[in-house]
């Protein structure tokens, strides 16, 4: 009776198998390969940016937006990404100053290098003028980095 059993336990497996082949070899064949998007290489720099100004007071959202319009958008009119951020500095004072703060990210290809190198130093400088602002710091990753569109 048990091997009875065994063999009808088997053979049910295997019936079962059998009629979900069809259909699992059905599903596999309809499947359609997802195109991977092929990256294109771009160079990265950051520049970030205080809000806090010498008189106590922050730069207002509007004088920002207005800097970004009139300033890094005719530069870049591609794009480019704002992060908002929270940063600490030592001022040349030896004071540290922890303020709001904004983070521009601008990827640009390598042929653009030159050309792109300069404006991102037009906004650097326009911002510590325009702001009275010790510095604005800036980091360039040294190696391309993969963007997938």
């Amino acid at each position: 009776m048990i091997k009875a059993k065994a063999i009808i336990t088997a053979l049910t497996f295997l019936f079962l198998v059998y009629l979900s082949e069809p259909c699992f070899a059905q599903n596999v064949a309809t499947t359609r390969a997802v195109p991977v998007a092929k990256a294109k290489k771009f160079l990265r720099t950051e520049l970030y940016f205080g809000r806090s100004k010498p008189d106590g007071k922050n730069v207002s959202d509007d004088d920002w937006n207005r800097f970004l319009a009139e300033i890094v958008t005719p530069r870049f009119p591609d794009g480019f990404t704002v992060l908002a951020a929270r940063g600490q500095y030592r001022e040349k004072s030896g004071k540290i100053v922890t303020e709001p703060s904004e983070v521009l990210v601008f990827l640009y290809s390598r042929r653009m290098r030159t050309g792109s190198h300069i404006k991102i130093e037009e906004i650097r400088r326009a911002y510590v003028k325009q702001f009275n602002q010790e510095s604005v710091l800036r980091m360039d990753l040294p190696k391309s980095v993969s963007v997938f569109f």
